[in-house]
């Protein structure tokens, strides 16, 4: 009787014996990524190392993240068209650093904006870089210590992701607004009413930057956020005589000062 189910040896066609056994080693072990040291343990030969990465890549077998650093391209994956999911991508690329995706890729993810980021933004400790890697932009933007806190931790196709929860992606898009002020006061009066209000208050008063706190207890006291909350938020702004404009966009300093938030109301 035919069979007609493909051959397994198909799916290897036009790979070099060393190439199979790469990629057959990885799959056995189960790893998703390849480095060129775990290259360099099977072959002990730096040149051969660097020569069957290098084929991979062209026959559209590995798909590099960076220098030294590939994505395994699932063998039965049509004509090797394939790309990863950028969450798994931004991951393996920041490497072993504290991070996050965060900023308008979590402001989508939430659904505060219906834009589609163009991005996908990493916060992390230690880096600033780009790459594009299949076609998708990831952006590494360093960060504080002091501002690495209110993480989650998602499983995506078994890896375990880390992004801003709800609450900090807001403290994070009073800072970075998707667009006009105007849009961030929109998104921030809209969804105090649907987030843990005492977490956020607790978020504004740890950010190490007050005049993200001032801005953002004038909005939420405006929104008709709980008075108790509000009073916390403005016995963490201290005595500082220092006044910042509520809408920072706007150049003129002019407006009525507000002695409460320290702030310049230039609306």
């Amino acid at each position: 009787m035919k069979n007609n189910k493909p051959e397994t040896n198909s799916f290897y066609k036009g790979l070099s014996k060393d190439e199979i056994y790469l990629i057959s080693r990885a799959g056995y072990e189960k790893q998703k990524v390849i480095t060129r040291a775990f290259t360099l343990k099977l072959f002990n030969n730096p040149r051969k190392v660097d020569n069957i990465l290098d084929k991979l890549k062209r026959k559209g077998r590995l798909l590099q993240i960076e220098k030294g650093k590939y994505f395994i391209v699932p063998i039965t994956a049509p004509n090797q068209l394939w790309a990863p999911n950028e969450f798994i991508a931004a991951k393996y690329w920041i490497g072993e650093v504290p991070y996050y995706i965060g900023y308008f890729t979590m402001y989508n993810y939430w659904g505060f904006t219906q834009q589609v980021p163009q991005k996908v933004y990493v916060l992390n400790t230690k880096k600033s870089k780009t790459r594009v890697i299949a076609d998708t932009e990831y952006k590494a933007v360093k960060i504080l210590k002091e501002k690495y806190y209110g993480i989650k931790k998602i499983n995506i196709e078994g890896e375990e992701i880390i992004i801003s929860d709800r609450e900090r992606t807001l403290v994070d898009l009073v800072d970075n607004p998707p667009g006009s002020f105007n849009i961030m006061r929109k998104i921030l009066s809209e969804n105090i009413n649907k987030i843990n209000s005492e977490k956020f208050v607790d978020y504004l008063v740890k950010y190490p930057v007050k005049a993200v706190l001032k801005r953002a207890g004038y909005i939420i006291e405006n929104a008709g956020m709980e008075k108790k909350l509000i009073n916390r938020l403005r016995n963490n702004i201290g005595n500082e005589n220092t006044y910042v404009a509520l809408n920072r966009e706007n150049k003129s300093r002019k407006g009525k000062l507000s002695r409460e938030w320290g702030l310049i109301i230039n609306e």
